[in-house]
């Protein structure tokens, strides 16, 4: 289940009229966002629900990580060549990590090495 509503997202986005297959891909991109959310943090709907109303960082991850969603038809991955005279630029390998870092004040669980 997301944490964001897909207006929210449609605004983040810039389109202001979407078609139904926009909507659907839009809550599909949140509902993935989710539940990458929900693996970080440790949530499970049975044993360990998400807080409800949801944390204000998990809304916003949730945005940031379903535009990323949204946009990846688009992007590219690897190596990225700009022009003929400058030189590629590689792509980030984890697009999650900053999202990971974002997340970390609401972590419960702590791994003990």
């Amino acid at each position: 289940m997301a944490y964001a509503t897909v207006c929210e997202l449609q605004v983040n986005l810039g389109i202001e009229n979407p078609t139904p297959v926009q909507t659907a891909g839009m809550q599909r991109c949140l509902d993935e966002a989710a539940a990458e959310i929900d693996w970080e943090l440790g949530f499970d709907p049975t044993d360990n629900p998400a807080p409800s109303p949801p944390h204000p960082l998990m809304v916003g991850v949730n945005l940031d990580r379903a535009v990323e969603h949204w946009r990846q038809a688009k992007s590219p991955f690897g190596l990225i060549g700009i022009g003929v005279d400058t030189v590629p630029i590689i792509a980030g390998r984890d697009s999650w990590y900053r999202h990971h870092l974002k997340l970390k004040p609401l972590r419960m669980l702590q791994g003990i090495a």
